[in-house]
């Protein structure tokens, strides 16, 4: 093995342990991101219940609907101005 060779060879390791840590701090990031995500969920569902809201019927189609009417009554006094 050449001198150019081992020289490549280091700057490749170089370049290996280096992705291997930032990719450890992405995934230590990503940790962090999924743990925040979970704590507002988990808040957020208690609110919900607190307020007398069923969580589970949120991503549901009619309370989809709900919102879509809730929406449109307030551009009904938009419209009728114009």
């Amino acid at each position: 093995m050449t001198d150019r060779d081992k020289q490549r060879l280091n700057e490749l390791e170089e370049k290996t342990a280096y992705l291997l840590a930032r990719q450890d701090e992405q995934e230590t990031r990503m940790s962090q991101l999924i743990a925040r995500l979970t704590y507002i969920e988990a808040r957020q569902y208690r609110i919900m219940r607190e307020l007398g809201m069923d969580p589970d019927k949120i991503d549901s189609p009619q309370a989809a609907l709900d919102d879509a009417k809730t929406i449109n009554l307030t551009r009904i006094p938009e419209q009728r101005l114009n």
